[in-house]
């Protein structure tokens, strides 16, 4: 199971004008064993690697990365270059698991401006009244800047 393995999804995403996100980088201690396994090149930069190529010649691509939030310099150690994706990262993990602004641009650095910042958590604690889960929602937003 290699990043080919996707491309029936890419290729029908890429003909219905849609798009596919791809694990590369979680933050879940689990993740650690697989992702950053690898020789000369993790299996997370490898992924990294074969989607932004998915996305060249395509302003943005289609092809979009799932980037843990607190990952941390794991991204800048195993030699992600993010910022050359030319896609969407999602980048779960904002609030209650700890990610804030400056996080974010820590993990993240000139790849910050595609970077789709998720909070699931701290937002659902505050239901189930819908006005107090937009309450959340809003300060989570404006706290992210």
């Amino acid at each position: 199971m290699g990043f080919e393995s996707l491309r029936p999804a890419l290729d029908l995403a890429a003909a219905t004008g849609r798009g596919v996100f791809v694990l590369a980088l979680t933050s879940n201690p689990e993740g650690r064993s697989v992702q950053h396994a690898g020789g000369e090149e993790s299996v997370a930069r490898s992924i990294a690697r074969a989607a932004a190529a998915e996305n060249v010649g395509t302003g943005p691509g289609s092809v979009g990365l799932v980037v843990g939030a607190t990952i941390g310099d794991a991204a800048h150690r195993l030699g992600l270059d993010l910022a050359s994706l030319n896609g969407p990262i999602l980048a779960p993990g904002v609030g209650a698991q700890g990610a804030g602004p400056e996080e974010l641009a820590s993990a993240f650095g000139t790849a910050l401006p595609f970077v789709l910042p998720t909070s699931s958590r701290a937002i659902l604690a505050a239901g189930p009244d819908g006005g107090n889960l937009r309450f959340a929602a809003e300060r989570t937003r404006d706290e992210l800047g």
